[in-house]
């Protein structure tokens, strides 16, 4: 009798080792991410330089940059008099950098300070971006050179679950 016991349960112990899930198929519960602080972020200025890629390469070269700028510079210079004034600055802030009080703004334009900003000014402010973000100097701006750190300080509590 016993020996006709032990091929059923022989049969079934090996049914339910078989419906096991192997070792290395079971996961881990997911670690929660660290607050580092520290996130990766484009200025909206470099978000308007990117769309000056003409090729759509992803690359802005020197001569895309200098086109971006100066179609930048006419659609600021609503009223074609040559200059933009202060109210127009807001709405091409608006319009290319998505606020009017994004920067550069009013005093890195206005080198002179006579609260319209000329077409050298305007085209000053950007050139100096540019040789800011060609940070390999090679005259092409890639997208890696348009994303800066942003470094935050974790605040002590922030963050922390079950508190």
């Amino acid at each position: 009798m016993r020996a006709g016991f032990a091929g059923p349960l022989l049969c079934l112990l090996l049914l339910a080792g078989a419906r096991q899930p192997p070792a290395e198929a079971v996961q881990p519960p997911p670690v929660p991410p660290v607050d580092s602080g520290i996130t990766m972020m484009a200025a909206p200025v470099a978000i308007l330089i990117t769309s000056f890629d003409a090729d759509r390469d992803r690359v802005v070269t020197r001569a895309e940059f200098d086109a971006g700028v100066r179609a930048s510079f006419a659609l600021g210079d609503a009223n074609g008099d040559g200059a933009i004034s202060l109210i127009e600055l807001s709405h091409w802030a608006e319009a290319e950098l998505g606020s009017a009080g994004a920067l550069p703004g009013r005093f890195d334009f206005d080198r002179n300070e006579d609260d319209r900003i000329s077409e050298a000014e305007f085209v000053g402010e950007f050139a100096r971006r540019f040789a800011a973000y060609d940070k390999n100097g090679d005259g092409r701006l890639t997208r890696d050179e348009l994303l800066t750190l942003n470094f935050q300080r974790p605040q002590p509590g922030k963050g922390k679950r079950g508190r």
